[in-house]
Order: structure tokens, then C-alpha cells, then sequence
């Protein structure tokens, strides 16, 4: 079976680059497309600053613009798309690790997806909202943004761990607050990235004639705008075509 994946691109619309994150100079990993798979590739544009601390800034993408992305060689196109959607706004999701005991911690996940471009949020222990919370916070602000939401809540029976660059583990201690503490959350304050989703298809003949006999190939992808007739191809960069076993 496929292997799923997304590739996630920020575009350096003078460099012809694609970094892994933004902020970052790291070039991005060489894209990798496998036969048989939808293969989303979300794409924000950016640019250098030359500001030290903040090197980098989104660029908005054209209302009336029409985006291509596709795949090929010189004298072949494999698959190609004209089609692009606005990612779901980032929201703050919280799930159950682990039920209230009297013996033992309640645990909650908080984690917002998908990864916000900026902004805050704000978490409710059940009494009140808490500060803004920024999207950067370590556990310390966190969990000393959650400690005044519930009466029941101390710095003693309330743990906060980082998990994941937006993702938390929030630990309550069933034998200190005395009944489950209802965890939720508001997502007023997210800010998300402006970025497009495109989906190449990859069961297309082009893609099967590409690869012939071989486990892979390599290949260019190519990202290009249309702002009312004029064409302008941002990104040309080597990817990877792999034959689905």
C-alpha cells in the first residue's frame, strides 16, 4: 500500500527556494510523490526581510490568480493540477489521554491543528477563560495560564509538558482536585497561514510511463501563477517518483 504523505512548502518567491518551515533558512527535503497516491502539496509564499529576528514574511497570495502544480521532465508532463483550497482554519483540539481517578491524574492533549501561522488562544478549566495564551507558549505559561480557570486548581496537582511545537500534555491529580476538571478551549485569537492546497494525482499514465520499469525517478516539480494572462513559475525543484510496491 501508498505511503500518505504531505508535502508542506513555504516558497521563496525571489530565490526559486522551498524551506521546511517558515522562519527558517533550511532548504526543504527533496519532495516525494508515490504512484498511485493523491498526493496533497500545501504551498505559502514568503520572502526575506533582511531583518535580524525576523527574517521572513508571508506573501499574500492574488484573489483573482490561478496557480498550476506539476510534475515532469523536459519532454514529459507525468501529472499536473490547476486546482487549489484554502486550508481549514487552525483551531485548538483537545482530546482525553486519560479519565479523572481519584487515585490517579487526569490527562488532556491540547494541540492546535493545523499549525497556525501566529496569534493566541485561550483555555477554560471549567470556571473562567484563561489569559491569551500564545501559540509559542512553553508549559511554564501554559500551565500558569490554566492554574486560575478552576478554583480546585494549584501549582502542586497541575502539570504541563510540551510535546510538539503547538501540542501539550496538561496532567490534573485526581486525589488533589477531588472531580474531573471539563478542559476547554476557545480559538478566537489564531491567526493562519495563507497558503493553497493542491493535490497531484498520481495514477495517471503520464505518471506510470515516467517511471517505466524503474523503482524510481527523479523529476522536477514546478509551481507557477497566472495573475490575468501573465505566468510567472516561482519554484522548479527536484522531486522523487516512486513506484508503489
Amino acid at each position: 500500500m501508498a505511503l500518505i504523505t504531505t508535502n508542506r512548502l513555504f516558497i521563496d518567491v525571489e530565490q526559486n527556494r522551498a524551506y521546511s518551515q517558515f522562519g527558517s533558512f533550511n532548504v526543504a527535503p527533496q519532495p516525494f510523490f508515490i504512484q498511485g497516491d493523491q498526493c496533497p502539496v500545501e504551498l505559502s509564499l514568503v520572502r526575506q526581510t533582511g531583518v535580524q529576528g525576523n527574517p521572513f514574511e508571508q506573501v499574500p497570495f492574488d484573489g483573482s490568480s490561478t496557480f498550476a502544480l506539476k510534475i515532469g521532465t523536459t519532454t514529459a508532463v507525468a501529472t499536473s493540477t490547476t486546482t487549489a483550497t484554502t486550508p481549514a482554519a487552525p483551531a485548538v483540539a483537545i482530546t482525553t489521554v486519560m479519565n479523572w481517578s481519584a487515585t490517579g491524574y487526569q490527562v488532556y492533549r491540547v494541540e492546535i491543528i493545523p499549525k497556525p501561522f501566529g496569534g493566541f488562544f485561550n483555555l477554560n478549566g471549567g470556571s473562567s477563560d484563561s489569559k491569551p495564551i500564545p501559540v509559542t507558549a512553553t508549559a511554564a505559561e501554559l500551565k500558569d495560564a490554566i492554574i486560575p480557570t478552576n478554583a480546585a486548581l494549584t501549582s502542586a496537582n497541575t502539570s504541563v509538558q510540551k510535546v510538539g511545537q503547538y501540542a501539550w500534555e496538561v496532567s490534573f491529580s485526581g486525589a488533589s482536585t477531588g472531580s474531573t476538571i471539563p478542559l476547554s478551549a476557545s480559538n478566537n485569537g489564531l491567526t493562519a497561514f495563507d497558503s493553497r492546497l493542491m493535490q497531484l494525482d498520481m495514477t495517471t499514465a503520464g505518471v506510470a510511463t515516467l517511471l517505466g520499469s524503474n523503482a524510481s525517478v527523479e523529476a522536477t516539480l514546478e509551481f507557477s501563477i497566472d495573475v490575468s494572462g501573465e505566468v510567472q513559475t516561482f519554484l522548479l525543484t527536484p522531486c522523487t517518483v516512486i513506484n508503489d510496491l
